[in-house]
């Protein structure tokens, strides 16, 4: 009887995300769960032709497999000078256990505590 009372929460298993998953900015300060030696892409939002710019970090069961950015394009697939674009990253699980991808969106040069973050803890198992 008593171990009907536990908390269901407890019990319950979590989602493993499937291999190349996409993890966007709506995924800001989420927990996911990945299997060992699986991978995730991580796309956020960037315009580098203001100076800005993403600063990834990686705890060290994180490794980053690639990292490419992709301007956007308008309806005539011309590349719009100052639009913005995509940075997009494949972050692979290497070791288990509680991991982190930690990353602010600023110019190098400037240091105004005021940046955008992006945190993910990532659970490899």
């Amino acid at each position: 009887m008593a171990l009907a009372t536990l908390p269901t929460a407890v019990c319950a298993k979590h989602d493993i995300v499937s291999q190349n998953k996409i993890i966007t900015e709506n995924d800001n300060g989420n927990t996911i769960y990945i299997k060992e030696g699986n991978a995730f892409f991580l796309i956020l939002k960037e315009n580098p032709s203001t100076g800005y710019s993403w600063q990834l970090r990686l705890s060290s069961g994180l490794n980053q497999l690639s990292d490419k950015y992709q301007p956007f394009e308008s309806p005539k697939n011309n590349f719009v000078i100052g639009a913005g674009g995509l940075r997009l990253w494949k972050i692979e699980g290497v070791a288990k256990g509680n991991q982190q991808v930690n990353a602010i969106y600023k110019r190098p040069w400037e240091s105004t505590g005021k940046e955008q973050t992006f945190k993910l803890n990532v659970v490899v198992i």
